[in-house]
């Protein structure tokens, strides 16, 4: 058995100063007071339950919707622990790329452990704020393609996200719901009525909460009103303070029950991207992503400004509750850990406790990260562990 102290362990009871046993991957032990044994000793720092992030494109310069190889996938998974993130549903939307990842999660990698598959996509409705409504790649529902998302994911497929106001959308939601796989309302110009009936038909999750989506008005508090409303949701939440302003994330945690809200990231390929100019998607001459713009602050936006994911992890949003919003620690750690693991029936995930999977992060005041166990295994450490930016994505930038 191997055992790590610190003063302040987060654990599912409450913060112990002791020591944490694990064996076999899992929490052996919680001990107080001394032992007589080796262990690490990690200090003041804090150890805290391993970040869960159901809505993750990629990280350090690589794509899961785009990777080709398990050398790729495992670069990522690896790039998205050094951010504290322990469990992971990759999202795509594409179902060319559920096969290897579906590889790459029946496998042991040293990094984030995929618990899932998550399909952002593809029927949806919404372009966003900024967006050309001639510029959309939205399809179509299919069921048969419906059919070989759920055979692809050779059952990793956690999570299909559809606009319910699409043609034969709600056919989808049933089928999809039919088969275990749960779905969330996603890039939709869906009024409240729509929102409801999506929600009626099987809709429980909404995709980052108040991006792409209907958003609070006083006649019609759209999709965003009827998934805080509804108590059968659990809403998505980007804490980054951009994709959503700090005053907004106020109201939400103040209107929602804190067991109905997940926080996740959406970080893409600028994880750990340099401030600049990158090289976007040109093969669409209306496309407005032909040039990616990483700012100071964080965004990650296209020539219009419209916002093109997130370059900052569920960590830096762990930091806005607590240091900006002057939240409690123990609450915001169970919407970045407990909160999916119960939604997606993760048993022995999501909380520090006996007998759980031993996937836990140490962080230091600010926030960094310094080391990251996924099953007891150190899969991150920032003395010793070297992660390069994918070299092809660097090539694409442009200053």
């Amino acid at each position: 058995m191997k055992f790590y102290k610190s003063k302040r362990i987060y654990t599912e009871k409450g913060i112990v100063d002791g020591f944490i046993g694990v064996e076999n991957g899992k929490v052996a032990s919680i001990i107080t007071g001394t032992l007589d044994k080796p262990y690490e000793d990690f200090g003041d720092k804090r150890i805290i339950p391993g970040v869960i992030d159901t809505h993750n494109h990629g990280a350090v310069g690589y794509s899961f919707n785009e990777s080709t190889t398990t050398k790729e996938v495992e670069t990522c998974l690896l790039g998205e622990a050094a951010q504290g993130v322990t469990g992971i549903f990759p999202t795509v939307n594409q179902v060319e790329q559920f096969p290897l990842l579906a590889d790459v999660a029946d496998k042991e990698v040293t990094g984030a452990k995929i618990l899932g598959i998550h399909s952002e996509g593809p029927w949806g409705a919404r372009v966003g704020e900024k967006g050309d409504p001639k510029n959309t790649y939205y399809k179509p529902v299919d069921l048969e393609y419906a059919k070989r998302m759920y055979e692809d994911g050779r059952g990793w497929l956690k999570l299909v996200a559809i606009a319910p106001e699409v043609d034969r959308a709600l056919d989808a939601i049933h089928y999809f719901t039919s088969v275990g796989v749960t779905t969330s309302a996603y890039h939709t110009n869906a009024n409240y009525e729509q929102a409801n009936i999506g929600i009626d038909n099987g809709l429980t999750v909404a995709t980052h909460l108040g991006n792409v989506m209907t958003g609070l008005h006083h006649r019609d508090v759209g999709t965003m009103g009827a998934c805080i409303l509804r108590d059968e949701v659990t809403c998505e939440l980007i804490c980054d303070g951009l994709h959503v302003s700090l005053p907004m994330v106020q109201l939400v945690l103040r209107m929602k029950d804190h067991d109905k809200i997940m926080m996740v990231s959406d970080n893409g390929n600028f994880l750990g991207a340099p401030v600049g100019h990158y090289q976007g998607t040109a093969s669409n001459a209306n496309n407005d992503r032909r040039t990616i713009f990483v700012t100071e602050d964080g965004f990650v936006v296209s020539e219009s400004g419209r916002l093109s994911g997130s370059s900052k992890p569920v960590i830096y949003g762990i930091k806005n509750l607590v240091e900006v919003l002057k939240m409690d620690l123990e609450e915001v750690i169970k919407m970045s850990s407990l909160v999916p693991a119960k939604k997606y029936k993760l048993e022995g995930r999501g909380s520090i406790a006996l007998d759980n999977f031993a996937d836990f992060v140490v962080i230091d005041d600010e926030y960094e990260v310094l080391a990251t166990f996924v099953e007891g295994r150190k899969v991150f450490d920032k003395e010793t562990t070297n992660i390069e930016i994918n070299p092809e994505f660097l090539k694409s930038k442009l200053d």
